[in-house]
């Protein structure tokens, strides 16, 4: 009878329980780095702009030893740099999803700063992280951020919308203006939702847009914020103006 039994293969019969350990020990390693990112998170939120945190905040937030930090990340810049990276490809799913097909470059234009501003003070601990001038040197040609940027500064100058000639520029006027706005905006956490239109209306004004036009923008583009705002996680209820 043992005759007719299969020939045991004993490295087949391990490859399941290795699978399986595998697995596990991946799952182990994400949720760590979860809990590092979110500790991360946490201790920005407790700053309160106050100062800005060290790995001695983070490991205290975790409850982990600096060793285990280590083993995750080389830097808290590292941290940043993945939240910075998280959040990115975070909006621009939003704004595709959300807001697009749109025809009009400045409302366009408008979205990306309008986004930014308001997370920073309805999510302070997110803006201090994603303003964070390490992170702004980050912001090469391969981040959401710029390309959702350049797409919308190329495709408002096509309309005649905006007038200007290196875009590079264009991009450093929208990008710094909206990270010191969220830098500052972080400190304080007070959601002034007036002067985050006024602050995205001088970015179009210096894109070359006349005033009337630009206020128009920046109103149609908060108006679509708002009226989406029940898909954007961090969105907080905002008072009429």
């Amino acid at each position: 009878m043992d005759a007719h039994l299969p020939p045991i293969d004993p490295i087949k019969d391990q490859h399941p329980l290795g699978d399986h350990r595998r697995r596990v020990a991946r799952e182990r390693r994400e949720r760590m780095r979860e809990r590092l990112i979110a500790a991360t998170m946490d201790a920005y939120r407790k700053s309160a702009g106050k100062r800005r945190p060290v790995i001695d905040d983070v490991i205290r937030a975790a409850n982990v030893s600096r060793g285990t930090f280590y083993k995750y990340f080389d830097t808290l810049d590292e941290v940043l740099a993945e939240i910075g990276r998280t959040t990115a490809s975070e909006m621009l799913q939003s704004f595709e999803r959300l807001f697009e097909p749109l025809d009009d470059g400045a409302v366009m234009l408008a979205t990306g700063p309008l986004m930014a501003l308001a997370r920073a003070a309805m999510d302070p601990a997110h803006g201090a992280i994603v303003s964070h001038a390490d992170l702004v040197d980050r912001i090469n040609g391969d981040d959401p951020r710029r390309q959702l940027a350049f797409r919308s500064l190329n495709y408002g100058r096509e309309q005649g919308v905006f007038q200007f000639d290196s875009i590079e520029a264009a991009f450093d006027l929208v990008i710094g203006t909206s990270v010191e706005g969220a830098r500052r905006i972080s400190r304080t956490g007070q959601l002034n939702g007036a002067c985050i239109r006024e602050t995205v209306v001088m970015i179009l004004l210096g894109l070359g847009m006349k005033l009337p036009a630009a206020r128009i923008a920046v109103a149609i583009a908060w108006q679509r914020l708002q009226d989406a705002s029940e898909h954007l996680h961090w969105w907080k209820p905002v008072a009429p103006a």
